[in-house]
């Protein structure tokens, strides 16, 4: 029982106060560049032999003793890569305060080069006596918003880069997913479609494809930064909704006529729903509107491709496009308009169905 009790004790810590803890920011302007470490004294007396009185507590002398030595530990164990070489440390006792512990702050100062965007951060401080230890671990580059990454449960090294660096890829990244989205959205699809099926002419079509992304795009810049908040349900049924509607319009109205009005009204909640696709991906983004732009690109370019591919084909249809006597008055031919304006009424009755949690599979 002894030796099982002294094998959990070396492999779980007891015996080390277990809200071991440290923060570090690392801040980097034009003029160069430095490193704040606030950690606790107890957790350099569990490490290192500086507590010469043994009261778990540091004296300003016994500070001053160890002070090569805690220099020492605090280069060795936290390095920043690629940088010149750091300037002597200066240590500081703080009262913890409320917190009831004692702090020791140390900060250093270095260079790094001017054409550099990231850095190479690896923290181990006080793993080997406290393997439950935490480091919350802030960079502070060039008045750009701060980058706040954890240290702890395994993980020693962060890989930085400026937002600067970055920008190219997250665009990237969200215009890759912007046209994933509406390319394997059939909601929207469908809903892009009726509109196709509905519109005049080119120019008709032009005008309501137009008024469509513009009011997506706001409620969705709106809702992705939180300038309010739909709950996503609701988003969701009336996006069914929208689709449903405007089926049936399809179906029970047969003269032609400008939707440009129902396209732009429809949008603001089809926007929602983009916006609720994101969900957590932006809440840690700091490069917010950089990833919004390119995902809401990359919808715009997905539906492009849909709306250019689709109405390529269907101008070429043959099949009776007029109304009473004017002979091109619909830019799809009849029979195609009837059967795909059923469908999407269909679906859309169905998604609204589902969504509600009244079909067997759906969920409330």
């Amino acid at each position: 029982m002894l030796a099982l009790l002294a094998l959990l004790s070396l492999s779980f810590g007891f015996g080390r106060h277990p809200d071991s803890q440290s923060t570090s920011r690392i801040t980097v302007t034009e003029q160069g560049a430095g490193l704040e470490l606030s950690v606790q004294a107890l957790s350099l007396i569990e490490c290192l032999e500086v507590d010469r009185d043994g009261d778990k507590r540091l004296s300003a002398a016994e500070l001053e003793a160890g002070r090569d030595q805690i220099r020492g530990y605090f280069d060795a164990r936290y390095q920043i890569e690629p940088t010149g070489p750091r300037n002597p440390w200066t240590l500081e006792l703080v009262d913890g305060g409320t917190l009831g512990y004692q702090l020791v702050q140390g900060m250093t100062s270095f260079i790094v080069s001017p054409d550099c965007d990231e850095l190479r951060i690896r923290c181990r401080l006080f793993l080997e006596q406290n393997p439950l230890h935490r480091d919350v671990a802030t960079v502070v580059w060039r008045g750009e918003e701060p980058a706040v990454f954890l240290f702890g449960e395994g993980v020693e090294d962060w890989e930085f880069r400026s937002a600067s660096a970055r920008r190219g890829g997250v665009f990237a990244g969200y215009l890759q997913l912007g046209i994933e989205h509406i390319l394997g959205g059939w909601d929207h699809l469908a809903f892009v479609l009726a509109l196709l099926v509905g519109a005049r002419s080119v120019r008709s079509l032009v005008a309501v494809v137009t008024a469509f992304t513009v009011s997506h795009s706001i409620t969705l810049a709106c809702a992705a930064l939180e300038v309010f908040h739909v709950p996503g349900r609701l988003v969701e049924l009336a996006i069914a909704l929208s689709i449903a509607y405007i089926g049936a319009e399809l179906l029970l109205v047969r003269r032609p006529g400008a939707r440009w009005i129902e396209a732009f009204v429809f949008g603001l909640v089809h926007g929602l729903g983009f916006a609720s696709f994101l969900g957590e991906s932006l809440v840690l983004e700091p490069l917010k509107v950089t990833a919004l732009f390119g995902f809401n690109l990359g919808v715009e370019l997905g539906q492009l491709a849909v709306v250019l591919g689709v109405g390529a084909l269907v101008l070429f249809l043959p099949g009776d496009r007029s109304y009473r006597d004017r002979p091109r008055e619909w830019l799809v031919p009849r029979w195609v308009r009837g059967p795909v304006a059923l469908a999407v009424l269909i679906a859309g009755l169905a998604w609204f169905l589902e969504r509600a949690g009244w079909l067997p599979w759906g969920s409330a």
